[in-house]
């Protein structure tokens, strides 16, 4: 699933509007991988249509959808659905609007989901010492000089 809360902006929004940490930063998650991208049989119409142009996006992108073909194929059904729904001027439950909005965060096709946190975070924080044992002073020898 996706992260709670408002969804991130992008690095560049962040360094117009002033408020980027470079601590917070999120960068593109989506990486390429091998494989072909097979049609499930049961997908027809308008959906297939959908199909065909989503993965030629993805691939344009480099992102990897081998293995997700059966929830590819549920994404295009639900958007063909709904579209039929518009064109028929009927207004969609707001159940398929909310998974339609799930599908196109985990397949990467709105700004903020493709977005995602670094891997380089700090070791320790600037204050990770707080709450700490002191460290043992060793024995002195006896308190004069010598």
């Amino acid at each position: 699933m996706t992260r709670r809360g408002p969804k991130g902006k992008p690095p560049e929004l962040k360094l117009v509007a002033g408020t980027d940490q470079p601590c917070r930063r999120r960068e593109r998650i989506v990486a390429p991988l091998d494989g072909d991208v097979i049609r499930p049989a049961w997908l027809k119409g308008r959906a297939a249509k959908i199909w065909a142009d989503k993965v030629a996006a993805y691939e344009a992108r480099g992102q990897a959808i081998v293995g997700c073909e059966s929830a590819l194929a549920q994404y295009c059904a639900l958007e063909a659905t709904l579209i039929d729904q518009f064109t028929k001027r009927l207004t969609p439950p707001t159940s398929q609007i909310n998974a339609y909005r799930s599908f196109a965060s985990e397949f990467f096709d709105t700004p903020a989901s493709q977005i995602g946190a670094p891997n380089n975070k700090p070791k320790a924080g600037k204050f990770s010492g707080n709450g700490q044992r002191p460290t043992p002073v060793p024995a002195s020898n006896g308190g004069g000089d010598a």
